[in-house]
């Protein structure tokens, strides 16, 4: 069995490593490819699959770590089954690619797919992909157990839940399996089977010096953001490990691997107030020395003063919040439960213990207003006053499996005809300028001028009232290596600025002519 992640992930795959080592467990001989940390700094071409586009200048789709030659060459002649996981749709050209030269390579081998992005497209993947035949949807540790025993017994397709197949070319779905209720019955992350000595020599996972590692200390999310694949990958229950179940892994992976360093991939951090404060009281406690960090963004119904401060005593000094929007009524309707007043009391008391704070934003949304935008610079401005650090400012995106996707997609907004949904509107090609907006009301070109205005508005508010902030942000650069939308262009902040302006105009003086 291969589990191969794909060549363009810049952390270890957690997901990938969890399934190794259920498999392992149950008596499967399991052997991974990570590409991206084999070969951090090979760029590789992606030849084909891909076609140009018209409005998108300069147009070159490329992969980091192994090239497809190189990981194929890796896999044993032997090998029966080969998986790859597959997180993020604006990965799915590349994943695609890497699938088609793996069939040609093993044509009598079983291909499988699974991941968040895999969960919320796998029909459209099974037909882009003539060798893919079975993509696990949600969960995968109790599927892949499942399914690799219905395949060894010959036993119906049909009968393993949470899966995809194509069978006779036709495709099909089985229905959802219950979510893994006992989390703390997991196995540790198989991470031995990893080059995780790899990402800090390379300085991938935010330029972090150490052995950095990811983990869960919850699943799932009961919350249904209209934006977010979670309700549908995961459901809305919300399950938490015990405080001691993920202190004992993370002194078993100090212990084995040297990593002082983690990071929470989990979909919302902290929820329960009491859980936390156990899980820091147990880390002093035992004695425990890590730096740990929150980047996914986490809500803050629990932040209080009392939370922060244990929180930071504890070694987590790197926060991220995700408010999304300023406006009460934009937040209503994207279904974001989130008091704004609320927040901003956290921030302060985060900001208090001296945390590296970020917040997560999204603009365009469908459903915004001009109005609702105007609300959420104001509560940029409020936030930059209060102490927040720096901004993840993202476009829209909409995800497949997401509330809004669907309704794009029955709207006739979106196809799945071609890339061009994947190009457009999935990578980053530059910032909001060649980007579609899914935005009836508000035009590009405002966003143009809206995207500029929220990093006028706070990073001019930040170094009124925190300019401390801005060195501080240079010396955790200088330090990690760390890129922030800000550390980009320093050394000289107001560049920042002035690069954005001169798009702006080239923007609007196209528009003109």
């Amino acid at each position: 069995m291969i589990l191969g992640s794909a060549p363009v992930i810049s952390h270890p795959p957690l997901g990938v490593a969890l399934l190794a080592a259920v498999l392992r467990n149950a008596g499967h001989e399991v052997y991974i490819i990570d590409a991206a940390s084999e070969k951090p700094g090979q760029i590789n071409d992606l030849p084909e699959g891909v076609s140009d586009y018209p409005g998108i200048s300069n147009l070159k789709l490329v992969t980091t770590g192994l090239s497809n030659d190189q990981i194929s060459a890796l896999i044993p002649a032997d090998i029966e089954v080969i998986g790859l996981s597959c997180m993020f749709t604006s990965d799915w050209i590349s994943d695609r690619y890497l699938l088609n030269h793996l069939h040609r390579q093993f044509p009598d081998v079983l291909l499988i797919a699974g991941g968040e992005s895999i969960s919320g497209m796998a029909e459209i993947c099974l037909r882009q992909v003539k060798g893919l035949k079975i993509c696990i949807t949600g969960e995968g540790e109790e599927t892949i157990l499942d399914l690799l025993e219905a395949i060894q017994t010959e036993r119906p397709l049909s009968s393993v839940a949470s899966i995809a197949y194509k069978e006779d070319d036709k495709i099909y779905r089985t229905s959802k399996r219950a979510r893994i209720k006992q989390v703390d019955e997991i196995p540790i992350p198989a991470w031995e089977l990893f080059p995780v000595n790899n990402y800090p020599k390379h300085g991938q996972v935010n330029g972090m010096p150490s052995v950095t590692l990811p983990l869960l200390a919850t699943r799932g999310c009961p919350y249904q953001c209209t934006f977010c694949t979670s309700p549908d990958m995961w459901g809305t229950r919300y399950y938490m490990r015990s405080p001691e179940n993920v202190v004992n892994e993370i002194e078993y992976v100090m212990r084995r691997f040297g990593a002082y360093s983690f990071d929470f991939f989990d979909l919302t951090a902290i929820i329960k107030k009491q859980w936390i404060l156990d899980f820091t009281r147990i880390l002093k406690e035992r004695n425990i020395n890590i730096h740990w960090r929150i980047p996914a963004g986490t809500r803050s119904e629990a932040l209080d003063e009392e939370v922060c401060k244990a929180l930071y005593e504890a070694g987590c000094k790197f926060i991220v919040y995700a408010p999304e929007s300023g406006s009460p009524r934009l937040l209503k309707e994207i279904k974001k439960k989130v008091n704004l007043d609320n927040l901003l009391q956290s921030l302060n008391y985060a900001n208090q213990q001296k945390m590296v704070i970020f917040i997560n934003m999204i603009i365009g949304l469908p459903g915004e207003k001009h109005k609702d935008i105007w609300k959420t610079i104001l509560f940029l401005a409020k936030c930059a006053k209060v102490g927040v650090n720096d901004i993840g400012l993202a476009k829209f995106r909409p995800y497949p499996g997401s509330q809004l996707f669907n309704d794009l997609i029955r709207n006739g907004e979106l196809t799945w005809e071609d890339d061009r949904y994947i190009i457009e509107s999935l990578m980053a090609i530059d910032t909001i300028l060649e980007n579609k907006v899914y935005n009836k009301d508000i035009g590009k070109n405002w966003y143009t001028f809206y995207y500029l205005t929220y990093l006028l508005v706070f990073y001019g508010t930040q170094m009124i009232y925190h300019p401390g902030k801005l060195k501080r942000i240079v010396q955790i650069g200088s330090a990690f290596n760390y890129r922030t939308k800000l550390i980009k262009e320093l050394p000289n902040p107001v560049k920042i600025f002035k690069s954005k302006l001169q798009l702006l105009y080239r923007q609007l003086s196209s528009t003109l002519h």
